[in-house]
């Protein structure tokens, strides 16, 4: 840590590791999802593991708790076995949280469960007529570095994640984004906040289904070059630079963050990958039914606005990026994004795991959420869109978004009542009528079922 003279007292950054997964309804095979898994777990121990999935089961099952859970549990300890092998740990680890709403799930798993209390968990649906087809689950912990439960010393983190709705069109970008608000808003932690909430570090993971076109057609320019990148003859440093343009100029989240109409304030890694859907399953060939998109994200929370005394755009800048106390001073105030890639060589969906490891400062980052009104607050400082902490180097490029107004907004951010009617009263019947139509129209008992049914009513009116 850097000296007293030059820093004031800070407690040490917290690593966390994410993995996000659209299961495709497709079973695990626990022995290559684990081979795959070590492949990328960091060498070093992190804090937090947490792992998001989407459709981890059919809809079916998802639409019946019980079936649902049991799936999740299966999950829960491959995770844990990959995670041991890997890291050997004497005292093992712990799920602190295993939720799901229909075939979204999340775990979290800590190898230093007393560090971590007052865990809360929450899920809202907003899928067809409120079912749980779509939507989001969500998770906040408090971390205590010290082990020390009285201690003052703590801090929250917030989790989402989430599976938005799918297609290309101007219409579905738009209802992502609105879904996207709906979940951050009615995830009702019982804390009187939805997601967002004072003085948290706040991520958001999983299939968001932003795309890279709005009018495909599979022999388009913007297709055919996004094709392309399953060219791997070229150099990894020109295949990087080659992708980093085309997600500037394609790709909706990014655009949509950098002009503010989505996410304002949030960040995200430096996209090096290639898109990670839509591919024929059990290959590495895209599916031109679908414009190959970065369907699967990773986001956080970015508003660090200060650094110790000193505004962020004021003092970073006039860091020389050759001074190596500078860069261990930002460290402690600024998240640094270690990793942040997909994985390709897991090949059992449609889509590719995308993984990212990176480190946060203990302090939060400034809140989004104004404390009158509830709603949205933009903040004119933090990291833009565009930039992530995966190197220091790039600290000189940190400046003030001029594309996007700061301000107070009319988006609200914390759970309404209406939330709470359509979480506990339409969504359970919504996903009641589809589950038993599903059952009925779709499986073998259903058809039984059905068909006698029919018989005894039909019997019961010619007879009785």
């Amino acid at each position: 840590m850097p000296s007293s003279s030059t820093t004031p007292s800070v407690k040490d950054p917290i690593p966390l590791f994410f993995f996000t997964f659209n299961c495709n309804q497709q079973t695990l095979i626990s022995e290559v999802f684990k081979s795959k898994l070590l492949s990328i777990l960091p060498d070093q121990l992190s804090s937090l593991y947490v792992f998001g999935f989407q459709e981890f089961c059919s809809v079916l099952d998802g639409l019946f708790a019980s079936e649902a859970n049991a799936k999740l549990i299966n999950f829960n300890q491959i995770l844990h076995e990959a995670l041991q092998e890997k890291y050997q740990q004497p005292t093992g680890f712990s799920t602190i949280t295993q939720t799901f709403i229909g075939a979204i799930g999340m775990i979290i798993i800590t190898p230093y469960a007393a560090k971590f209390k007052n865990v809360r968990t929450a899920t809202t649906s907003c899928g067809y007529a409120y079912s749980s087809l779509k939507g989001g689950v969500g998770a906040r912990v408090s971390y205590y570095p010290e082990g020390a439960f009285d201690s003052p010393d703590f801090v929250e983190l917030s989790f989402a994640t989430v599976h938005l709705n799918a297609f290309e069109g101007e219409y579905y970008y738009l209802e992502r984004n609105k879904n996207l608000y709906n979940i951050m808003r009615s995830l009702n932690f019982g804390d009187g906040y939805g997601l967002i909430k004072p003085k948290n570090h706040v991520f958001i993971l999983g299939d968001m289904n932003y795309r890279t076109s709005q009018d495909y057609t599979p022999t388009s320019s913007e297709s055919q070059e996004l094709l392309s990148l399953l060219d791997v003859s070229i150099t990894d440093a020109a295949y990087s630079k080659r992708v980093e343009n085309l997600v500037d100029k394609y790709d909706e989240l990014t655009t949509s963050m950098q002009k503010g109409d989505v996410l304002q304030n949030f960040a995200e890694g430096r996209i090096t990958f290639p898109p990670t859907y839509k591919f024929h399953l059990n290959t590495a060939i895209y599916n031109t039914k679908r414009s190959p998109s970065w369907c699967d994200r990773i986001v956080y929370l970015s508003s660090y606005e200060e650094v110790g005394d000193d505004n962020l755009d004021q003092h970073l800048l006039k860091l020389p990026s050759s001074n190596n106390s500078n860069h261990e001073r930002v460290r402690f105030y600024l998240p640094e994004v270690r990793e942040y890639n997909s994985l390709d060589s897991l090949l059992m969906s449609d889509h590719r795991p995308v993984y990212l490891e990176m480190t946060v400062p203990f302090n939060p980052p400034k809140s989004i959420i104004s404390p009158l009104s509830g709603c949205l607050q933009i903040l004119p400082a933090g990291l833009r869109a565009g930039i992530s902490l995966d190197g220091f180097s790039q600290l000189e490029e940190l400046e003030r978004s001029s594309n996007v107004v700061s301000g107070p907004t009319t988006i609200y951010l914390k759970p309404t009542t209406f939330d709470g009617i359509t979480q506990n009263l339409i969504s359970p019947i919504a996903n009641t009528v589809i589950g038993y139509s599903l059952w009925l129209g779709g499986t073998r008992n259903g058809g039984i079922f059905s068909l006698s049914t029919i018989v005894i009513l039909w019997i019961l009116f010619r007879f009785f």
